[in-house]
């Protein structure tokens, strides 16, 4: 991956991360501990199945907190509600994805744990799309107003079990593929560095992993009394990277446009630290929000040597 892709990627961490939030203390185990250099190429061609899926699938949890936003879900939309938003429709792109995510579940090598979590993420997509689109249908032409919202809510007992099962396994292997890919990581941060040393693409990608870790271990709401000694640590480790980075670009002589995006995420972060949940002159509402909502990641796009 260019070094450029990587920023790019990292700037994006920020503004809509998972959460900013910690994992769950109980998460589903890859089984897999260390990936071999002979066999890193099959593992990033694997993990781009799953980063595949897991990106299209994002328009699916959006839609469906579209739809919360408006809906009482035990209750179901009744046609009284002040507001009725509807949700959003899912493109034929994501048919794409669901595919090549099954291909890269079946081809080797075999990674049980995470395979099975990628084929129960594309079933549960592939069976959840078409009701969030006939439902989008159903809204845009606001067949409520002359059914008496009878179509929404027989459309509501079809997406609450879909939707349910579709989160549950996008959860699953959302947790499995960050396991997948920090080992993807290291072994491709030990190939550079037996190729290159500790060359500028080598802190650009060792800044990246730093920057992903840190964003994963900020609580989403520190007021509440979370321990923010990972989180530290975490941001400490990250500082020295984005210092050692800014050394390496400098001493290369090859400056670009991009250099000041590690940066200005270790500013944020930092903002954000020192706010420690309060309001701030220096944070704006749109960095809280992406503090306080449990959004799902953006992940990088093909992974390259």
């Amino acid at each position: 991956m260019k070094i450029s892709a990587l920023f790019l990627v990292a700037a994006l961490v920020l503004p809509g991360a998972a959460a900013l939030a910690q994992q769950p203390s109980s998460l589903p185990d890859l089984g897999l501990r260390e990936i071999a250099d002979k066999d890193l190429d099959r593992h990033v061609a694997k993990s781009n199945g799953v980063v595949g899926l897991l990106n299209a699938s994002l328009r699916g949890k959006e839609s469906w907190a579209r739809y919360l936003s408006w809906v009482d879900v035990k209750r179901g939309p009744t046609g009284k509600e002040r507001i009725i938003y509807g949700l959003y429709s899912v493109g034929a792109s994501a048919r794409d994805a669901i595919a090549r995510a099954r291909k890269s579940a079946a081809d080797e090598p075999a990674i049980p744990a995470l395979d099975g979590a990628t084929r129960q993420l594309a079933d549960t997509f592939d069976a959840l799309i078409p009701i969030l689109n006939e439902a989008d249908a159903y809204y845009d032409r606001k067949d409520y107003l002359s059914d008496d919202m009878a179509g929404g809510k027989a459309l509501h007992a079809r997406l609450v079990p879909a939707a349910t099962a579709f989160l549950e396994a996008r959860a699953a292997a959302d947790a499995l593929q960050d396991q997948f890919k920090d080992l993807i990581d290291r072994q491709q941060l030990s190939r550079i560095e037996a190729t290159e040393g500790k060359s500028v693409r080598w802190h650009a990608r060792n800044t990246l992993m730093l920057a992903k870790k840190t964003v994963d271990l900020m609580p989403s709401n520190p007021r509440r009394g979370a321990d923010l000694k990972p989180f530290d640590a975490a941001l400490a480790a990250y500082g020295e990277a984005v210092r050692d980075f800014d050394t390496a670009v400098r001493e290369s002589g090859k400056s670009t446009s991009i250099d000041s995006y590690p940066r200005d995420i270790l500013g944020k972060l930092r903002e954000m630290r020192v706010c420690n949940g309060s309001r701030c002159p220096a944070t704006t509402e749109k960095d809280e929000s992406a503090v306080s909502q449990n959004a799902s990641t953006p992940y990088p796009v093909r992974l390259s040597g």
